[in-house]
């Protein structure tokens, strides 16, 4: 047996395009094909985004070509990366203004109460507290005491020397009492409006 053949592979080749001096059908020049080459690692190493910075690097010829049929480029890989770094600026800028315009979704769900939910308790709770201080102090008292410390009725009852049917009746009024001075107001008692 004699030495291996070694089969040369052809160069790659390129599909045939439209070059930048505007001829169609033919293979693009090594020249062009180096430049889009750099263009688009240019764009990609700032985007990040394979999708996004293909399109500047086509808008970056759509732009060269719609150039010159008006009047000549002397330098196109300045005048390509020009137009790229202008368009990639373009996409940042759109991108901001598009993330400062989101509209905040009312249903998110978030553990602090609202703003309106928050004044709502406060006037309520100043509405109660009035009604409080005006209440006869031996009902007060027992409602305090029984409600807010929650003691029992017995202990409370001994405290006072009263039956329990009577601490439950201050209970009772107290409630009533809070209750219409909400109605007053026109707010539903439990924090409905």
């Amino acid at each position: 047996m004699g030495a291996p053949v070694r089969l040369a592979w052809p160069a790659v080749v390129e599909p045939a395009e439209q070059g930048i001096d505007g001829r169609a059908g033919r293979a693009m020049p090594r020249d062009d094909i180096d430049l889009r080459r750099a263009l688009q690692r240019f764009v990609d190493g700032i985007l990040r985004d394979r999708q996004d910075s293909e399109d500047i690097v086509q808008e970056t010829y759509v732009r060269l070509y719609s150039y010159r049929r008006s009047r000549p480029v002397a330098d196109v890989g300045a005048f390509c990366f020009t137009v790229a770094r202008n368009l990639v600026n373009d996409h940042f800028r759109r991108a901001r203004i598009t993330a400062r315009h989101v509209e905040i979704d009312d249903t998110i769900a978030c553990s602090q109460p609202r703003a309106e939910e928050i004044l709502d308790y406060r006037q309520r709770v100043d509405i109660l507290v009035r009604a409080l201080k005006v209440m006869p102090p031996l009902r007060r008292e027992v409602f305090l005491r029984r409600r807010l410390d929650g003691v029992p009725s017995s202990v409370i009852a001994t405290d006072l020397e009263m039956s329990v049917a009577a601490v439950d009746k201050h209970c009772a009024r107290a409630l009533a009492d809070l209750r219409t001075a909400l109605e007053r107001r026109g707010l539903m008692p439990g924090g409905g409006a």
